[in-house]
C-alpha cells in the first residue's frame, strides 16, 4: 500500500521526474496501460507532461520532462 506522494529522478536523465499518486491497488491493478500526453487534452504549452492510468482509468503517476 502506498498512501504518500513519491517523486522519483530518473537515473538516466535528470531532467525527467516521475510522481508516483498514492493508492491502495494491488499490483496488477498498478500496471500502466494508458498514457496521455497533457497537451493532447488541454491548451498546454511547456514541458512535455504525461499521464499514467491503469485499465480501470486510475491516474497512477504524472512523468515530467524538463
Amino acid at each position: 500500500m502506498q498512501n504518500k506522494i513519491i517523486v522519483k529522478i530518473s537515473e538516466d536523465d535528470e531532467s525527467v521526474g516521475y510522481v508516483y499518486l498514492p493508492n491502495e491497488l494491488d499490483e496488477e491493478k498498478k500496471k500502466v496501460k494508458k498514457t496521455i500526453n497533457l497537451s493532447d487534452v488541454i491548451d498546454y504549452e511547456g514541458v512535455p507532461i504525461y499521464l499514467d492510468f491503469n485499465e480501470d482509468g486510475v491516474l497512477l503517476g504524472i512523468e515530467i520532462v524538463g
